[in-house]
């Protein structure tokens, strides 16, 4: 009669049975041992999703503000043209002379401005950005899900995630990710990211605005003076 131990050696299935136990157990050894690379690559998903949907929010605030500054600088345009075609008979010459220079420089002010809105393409961006958050969300909760992770399961999702954020072809800003580190209990941190995502936003247009009012006023004291 055969020993336990010639059966187990000659049996094909025994064999294959436990070679896949001792395979399951490695992989539960090696997923046990590395929870915190699992930790640590969720957090780096969540807060790289908070940061793009942040710059999904800041270049469609950008796109609505150079939309609403154009739109202004138009109505400018059209009004100072107006202006000095409708009073030209009440206006004095060297008034009249300037009026005119002002509407061709808000002419080419508007056609520089109109220039760098287009190449700047914020809503796009913002698109592909919200996009990307989308993805990495998904993914992140379906890592979640799937806790605990063997090895080779944590290597797809790292690869799945390292293709996301390759396949985006804008990055967001350190303004996007203040705000993303930024914990709701801390309202002090929460208000200076705020404060700087709208400096980002609306100052550029602001800057614009005073430099062209400065091109104004400088014309106009070299003209009187």
């Amino acid at each position: 009669m055969r020993s336990f131990a010639e059966h187990i050696a000659t049996s094909p299935r025994l064999v294959v049975s436990v070679d896949a136990t001792l395979a399951e157990r490695q992989s539960a050894r090696d997923a046990a041992g590395k929870p915190e690379f699992a930790e640590k690559l969720l957090r780096n998903m969540q807060v790289v999703k908070r940061a793009r949907f942040n710059a999904h929010e800041r270049l469609e605030a950008k796109h609505t503000a150079s939309v609403a500054a154009f739109t202004l600088a138009t109505v400018i345009e059209i009004a100072i043209s107006l202006f000095s075609i409708v009073y030209d008979q009440k206006l004095a010459g060297d008034l009249r002379a300037f009026l005119e220079f002002a509407s061709i420089v808000t002419a080419v002010f508007l056609f520089g401005f109109g220039l760098v809105i287009g190449l700047a393409n914020y809503q796009t961006r913002a698109l592909y950005l919200q996009r990307c958050a989308l993805e990495i969300s998904n993914l992140a909760d379906e890592m979640q899900i799937a806790l605990p992770l063997t090895t080779s399961q944590l290597q797809e999702f790292r690869r799945r995630y390292h293709e996301i954020e390759a396949a985006c072809p804008v990055n967001h800003e350190p303004v996007d990710l203040e705000q993303a580190f930024a914990k709701p209990s801390d309202a002090a941190a929460k208000a200076k990211a705020r404060r700087n995502q709208r400096i980002d936003v609306y100052g550029p247009f602001a800057l614009a605005f005073i430099a062209y009012l400065t091109v104004w006023i400088t014309f106009w004291l070299l003209v009187r003076f």
